[in-house]
């Protein structure tokens, strides 16, 4: 009985054995052959180079005689020859006073506005949906941080309410706001008297665009100075410091063309003369400019590039010493991790019998629990991924957005069932 326990128990322990082996080996070949996925999409990115280069403007300094400045006209905006530009006060009280008029003068547009439509026939439950719509607004503005349209906003609420006062057929209310304009008008007369006698008026010269941001290289950079700008002249301006004048109250921008002369690295940019090129901004100014090219010229190992553009000069009035990107290819296709792309080599047999090795870039993606290789063509590298389409775009088989590929697996081919 004994031995027949005994021999019970070494059976037992040894089937025991048996299955902890085989699921060790399973685990250990299923960690080995275990395959890691993710998903393919569509990508479109600009390829070009940086470069870096200075803004290039005729401009006008603006001089006065010191003290507080105020902008009567604002950034970027026109301004005809002999049009006050800047209003120069030689006490700082002048700038709250100033201020009180501008508040002055939004209140009184806002209620002759509304004293002006008082007198026409409005549908009250229409005007009750204008003011609900203005609450409405106004309050989405303030809850996204946008002070763009914000007085305006405010000026339409305002007013709607004045409006729906005489609707509902308030009798005393357009005498009272007849009355609260006149005085509103006297008080703005006589803050305007007191201002007057404190403040100097500086006019433009000229007409062109305003400018307040005034950097020292007024007259130091010039479109004249363009046709014989070269990569090493270019490179000893960039390195000059320059300080705004002290008087300097602001600058009129007087061409309609701007340009950007830019150092570029390397003599093979692909850029061409006459066409236009999309200029990526993203440091003082975050945007897409489209420029052309007026000059390229590639000097040993540096390209100087001179482009132009009509457009955006109010955006970059206040821009100088500016690195941008270069698009010069904007390209489309699908990204993938670099883990995925595998390269086998296969040899071919020319018509003359000769053979050479050829490399074919597949991407094995998983269809029904099985694994199939997709022949890609690589459009651009990158750090992490790859930018890649299909060799034949047309073909049932290919390459598509959103299959589930394989990053790593060994032994990998066509049909092996990996599910």
């Amino acid at each position: 009985m004994k031995e027949s326990t005994i021999a019970t128990k070494v059976m037992i322990a040894v089937l025991c054995l048996g299955v902890a082996v085989y699921l060790a080996v399973y685990f250990v070949r299923g960690w080995a052959e275990g395959v890691v996925t993710t998903y393919a999409y569509s990508y479109s990115l600009d390829a070009g180079h940086e470069a870096l280069g200075i803004l290039v403007r005729e401009e006008t300094p603006l001089n006065g005689s010191g003290g507080y400045v105020d902008q009567i006209i604002g950034e970027g905006a026109k301004a005809a020859a002999g049009e006050p530009v800047v209003l120069l006060y030689s006490d700082a009280s002048a700038l709250t006073t100033r201020q009180s008029i501008r508040s002055l003068e939004a209140e009184i547009e806002q209620l002759e506005y509304a004293y002006s439509s008082g007198t026409q026939n409005t549908d009250s439950a229409r005007l009750d949906a204008q003011v609900i719509g203005s609450i409405v607004s106004l309050r989405s503005l303030a809850a996204k941080g946008d002070l763009t349209n914000l007085d305006d906003c405010a000026l339409n609420l305002r007013s709607m309410v004045f409006k729906r006062d005489y609707t509902y057929g308030d009798a005393s209310a357009a005498g009272q706001l007849a009355q609260l304009i006149a005085d509103k008008r006297a008080q703005l007369s006589e803050l305007n008297h007191s201002l007057n006698q404190l403040s100097t008026t500086v006019s433009a010269p000229v007409s062109g665009v305003y400018s307040a941001g005034v950097d020292g290289w007024e007259g130091v950079v010039t479109p004249a100075m363009l046709d014989e700008l070269t990569a090493d002249s270019l490179t000893a301006l960039l390195s000059e410091k320059h300080a705004p004048d002290a008087l300097s109250v602001g600058k009129l921008i007087t061409g309609s063309t701007w340009y950007y002369a830019a150092l570029l690295e390397g003599d093979d940019t692909g850029l061409q003369s006459g066409r236009t090129y999309t200029l990526n901004f993203s440091g003082d100014y975050y945007g897409q400019i489209d420029m052309t090219l007026e000059r390229v010229s590639l000097e040993e190992d540096r390209t100087l590039a001179v482009f132009s553009c009509r457009s955006h000069l109010a955006d970059t009035a206040m821009l100088r010493v500016q690195t941008v990107d270069v698009v010069t290819q904007q390209l489309e296709g699908i990204r993938i991790p670099r883990k995925a792309l595998r390269v086998e080599t296969e040899t071919v047999t020319d018509e003359d019998g000769s053979t050479r090795e050829v490399n074919r870039y597949k991407v094995y993606i998983i269809e029904r629990s099985q694994a199939w290789g997709r022949e890609v063509e690589v459009l651009y590298t990158a750090d992490t991924y790859y930018l890649v389409r299909p060799i034949d775009p047309s073909a049932a088989k290919r390459l598509r957005a959103g299959d589930e590929v394989i990053l790593n697996s060994s032994n990998i081919y066509d049909g092996k069932v990996v599910r």
